[in-house]
Formats: C-alpha cells, structure tokens, sequence
C-alpha cells in the first residue's frame, strides 16, 4: 500500500488488474481518421457443395453488410468483429455456438478466441459448456480479467460470473448442424477479421470443433497464433483440422513469414496453407487475412473453398466458396 494515501476505488481495482494492457481504454473510440476500413468474415471450409446452403451464404452477405456500415460510421474493428461472430453463432447454420456439433460423449463444447492488433489484448475460451456467446466470453476474458485464456466449468463459471450469458438447458439450445447420422468430417468454424478507420485491426475465432471430436478436446480456434491473430499489420483467422493448426502455429507463422521476410501475404498464405497443411501434412484447412494496407487474402487447401465474404470502403459486398 502507498503510505499516507488511502486508494481509490479504480486504483484497487488497477493494481488487482496487475498487468492489463498498457493502453486499455475505457470506451471504444470513434473512428474516423483514415476512410479505408475492410471487414472479411468466414463461415467454415467445405469439402462437398451440398454441405453448402443459401441461408449460410445469406447470412454472410447479411453480416458483412452490417458491419461495413459499422466501420464506415467509425466502430471499431475488435466491435465489429465480436459482434459479426456473435450474429454467426446465434444462426445455428454453422459449426459454432447454437449449430455446434456433439463430441462422442452427445454434449458440446465450444471454443473462441480474439485478439486487437494494436493493443496485443488477447482472450479465449475453451471447452465451454454453457455460454451462448463464446466469443463474448472471449472478450470478458480480453477486458474483465487479467489473464488471456479459461476452460472448462471452472473457467465458465467465473466467466459467468463476470457476465457470460449462461444458457440454462444447453442441451434444448443447441441445435448442432450435423448429427450421428451424418458422415464426414468437414469443419464450419466462423471468423471474421476487420480493419478500422482508425488504422487498427483484429481478429477472431469460433467453434463447437469438428464432428465426432473426443470430450475435452481443444483444437486450434481458441490458440492464439494457431488460428486467430492480429498485430499492428496484418488480421487472420482460420478453419481446417486444428490439431495441425496448433503444431504449425500456422496464422503466426503466416504473419512472420510477411514481416520478417518481406514476403506477400498472400504468398506467404499460400506456401503455408498449401504446401505444410496441404502437401505435407495431407489435411484440410484454409484462412482469411487482411493486412492494414488494405490487401484481402483468402487460401484453402484439399477443400472446395470457403464460406466467405468481404467488403471494404471502394466496393460492394462479396461473398462465394472460390479460393486464388
């Protein structure tokens, strides 16, 4: 304690706080001091066209609508993509919140990650059983706590008690998009990068994991830098088998590769994507990135395409399966 000063109510809460981020703010800023602003969302990969509906790309067109009118009106990139994930989950029409798949035990649980690029704020969660919105979650994690990552029950009850939305009969919610009967193994994670007028980037990350999944297993979609990253230059976010995600660290490795080596994101993307997760390690997966000077990267490999869609300040609304 300082000596001869009593505290004040925020300053305890400061110092419990410990290691916050150097540059928290209070209230989201408005933004409005660049006019390039880009949002690019995803709703899973998809190795079979009849795996693929209208209301899924629907809603894709639906989402990127409203938040590029978000980021044109100066929300910021971390709102923008909390709530496109948010909007995604509550459908039901993918791999993620309401529509998660089951593990082998009949129950779900679920996974999401976020994190602001100029900040470096990051937070996720994992193995949730309870909360309707897991990136929210992630975001309580992000900003009411001073860790960066909870899971399982007893994770989700402190998050809970932070103010994560608790579902009180899970097993009515959920309504997961593939059932026992259904075969395969194809992901439908959700995603969304953002770029705000203010400069600043995020991304984030969210899913029930794939289809018949052991109880207790966490893939690649709440690992930052496996799936979801940001930093001051670049967004992404990913969906494909995540055990490889993880061993590659395959989204850090994209941004670095760029950064250290000068070389095209899309390129970088590429070589990553196709060649060590496609030729080498024979699975599926794919990503989408955008980097603050406005370039938009889409690669998938051994899949049809992903779900995707984009929208930026100089065109329309974008959204299809095809991959560069």
């Amino acid at each position: 304690m300082i000596r001869g000063k009593s505290l004040s109510a925020v300053t305890v809460i400061a110092l419990l706080c410990g290691v916050c981020a150097v540059g928290d703010s209070q209230e989201s800023e408005v933004c409005d001091s660049q006019d390039r602003h880009i949002i690019l969302v995803h709703g899973g990969i998809t190795t079979s066209m009849e795996r693929v509906n209208d209301a899924q790309m629907n809603l894709i067109r639906t989402v990127v609508t409203e938040a590029r009118a978000d980021l044109a009106a100066g929300a910021a990139a971390l709102d923008v993509v909390v709530d496109a994930i948010a909007v995604m989950e509550d459908s039901g029409l993918y791999d993620a919140g309401k529509g998660s798949y089951l593990n082998t035990a009949g129950y779900t649980e679920t996974d999401a990650s976020l994190m602001e690029g100029h900040t470096g704020k990051t937070g996720a969660v994992a193995a949730m059983q309870r909360l309707k919105n897991p990136i929210k979650a992630a975001r309580i994690v992000m900003e009411d706590t001073r860790h960066v990552f909870f899971a399982g029950p007893t994770g989700e009850e402190v998050l809970i008690g932070l103010g994560a939305e608790k579902l009180d009969d899970p097993a009515s919610y959920f309504v997961p998009i593939r059932t026992a009967d259904s075969t395969g193994s194809e992901t439908g994670t959700v995603g969304a990068v953002a770029l705000d007028r203010c400069g600043h980037l995020a991304a984030g990350t969210s899913t029930g994991g794939y289809f018949g999944k052991m109880p207790g297993r966490v893939g690649d979609s709440p690992i930052i830098g496996a799936s979801t990253f940001a930093n001051d230059r670049y967004a992404l976010s990913s969906s494909g088998r995540g055990e490889n995600f993880i061993q590659r660290s395959v989204t850090i490795d994209i941004a670095m590769r760029s950064m250290y080596r000068g070389t095209a994101l899309q390129d970088a993307a590429d070589y990553v994507i196709h060649r060590l997760i496609g030729d080498i390690d024979q699975v599926t997966g794919a990503i989408i990135a955008i980097s603050k000077d406005g370039e938009i990267v889409l690669s998938g490999t051994n899949v049809i395409g992903i779900r995707h869609g984009y929208a930026s300040e100089s065109g329309g609304v974008t959204i299809g399966l095809e991959l560069p």
